[in-house]
């Protein structure tokens, strides 16, 4: 994965025309949201799991190695998209 990233930003590097260079990366930049957001996927899946079985934060922090605060963030997320 990261040489693929790097590949796309030497090839965005390379666009001489600014404008051709800011679509470019505007489009690189959306493609790796969308990209980004499918990664998340499994994990929201996961928090959500693990969290209806403990229904502690504190417990899932510990089990995940994240903070807790972030756990909640996690679970606030998953909730929100229907896990």
């Amino acid at each position: 994965m990261e040489a693929a990233i790097a590949a796309e930003a030497a090839r965005l590097a390379a666009i001489e025309d600014p404008a051709e260079a800011v679509r470019a990366v505007t489009e690189a930049f959306m493609a790796l949201d969308d990209a980004l957001e499918a990664v998340a996927e499994p994990r929201l899946r996961a928090i959500a799991q693990l969290y209806r079985t403990s229904r502690s934060y504190q417990t899932v922090a510990i089990a995940t190695g994240l903070s807790k605060a972030r756990v909640a963030q996690l679970v606030r997320a998953a909730k929100q998209q229907g896990f």
